[in-house]
């Protein structure tokens, strides 16, 4: 187990992260001396990398977890949570809110649309989670001490008007997504090469998003382009979409792995 000041020696590179660090350090030790649950506020996957390994150096594995509101949930929150609580209490207790956005059926709306709109009413974007965008509007995951706010003054998104309510957790709405299986072989199964081949990239091209940080391995950026893939795991390309491989095994004549996976985009 590390202290407070050796985790943010290890793991800060930028003043940035020894604060996201250092709050999330502080709202473990509130949890464990006081009893309750505590949260951070929204995190991207860079961040939630970072948290998640300062949660393992000092020890709170036992009691922490990431929640989105939905299983999957790419931002999400870190939870602290006392004795009393298992992780399903502790999700049952996280304080999120799900708005959802319900448009003219004509309109036609896309993330970008709703995360600008949300973003012109000078609310940080930490205070918001996913946004999930499908047929009739979309929904949006947001803090609860954010809601009733949001629920009075966002109006539009996109020049398109649009209404809000509140709505239980338990009934969310998948994003409208594309799901494409696809196939093919790889000389190796490399990050690189599993990431080429399912998003379509030249090599090299997949090499230089490693390395620049875009690319998530189970939610975790990767920068090394050799690291091998294993079934089962799951990777994010920032702006190309998400897969997860299905198989990976036998080989062609030419000795090429081959690789099933499941693409969304």
């Amino acid at each position: 187990m590390k202290s407070k000041q050796e985790i943010l020696t290890a793991l800060a590179h930028s003043d940035s992260e020894r604060l996201l660090l250092a709050g999330l350090l502080d709202k473990e030790q509130v949890c464990t001396q006081r009893g309750y649950l505590t949260h951070t506020k929204f995190l991207d996957l860079n961040e939630r990398a970072k948290c998640a390994e300062a949660v393992r150096l000092c020890g709170a594995s036992g009691h922490a977890l990431f929640w989105g509101g939905y299983e999957d949930a790419e931002r999400g929150v870190y939870l602290f949570y006392p004795d009393y609580l298992d992780e399903d209490g502790a999700r049952a207790s996280a304080p999120l809110a799900l708005l959802r956005a319900h448009k003219h059926p004509g309109d036609k709306l896309t993330h970008r649309d709703y995360l600008g709109a949300l973003m012109g009413l000078q609310i940080d974007r930490s205070v918001v989670g996913d946004i999930l965008v499908h047929e009739a509007g979309a929904d949006i995951l947001v803090l609860e001490e954010m809601a009733d706010f949001i629920l009075l003054h966002f109006e539009r998104a996109g020049r398109k008007h649009i209404s809000l309510t509140r709505e239980a957790l338990a009934n969310i709405k998948a994003a409208a997504c594309e799901r494409k299986e696809g196939s093919g072989s790889v000389a190796s199964p490399r990050l690189d090469s599993i990431a080429a081949l399912i998003f379509g990239l030249p090599r090299r091209e997949a090499q230089e998003r490693i390395e620049k940080g875009l690319v998530f391995l189970n939610h975790i950026p990767c920068l090394r382009p050799e690291r091998q893939v294993s079934e089962g795991d799951r990777l994010t390309v920032r702006g190309a979409g998400r897969a997860q491989v299905e198989s990976l095994g036998g080989t062609s004549r030419k000795g090429r792995i081959f690789v099933r996976y499941i693409k969304t985009v």
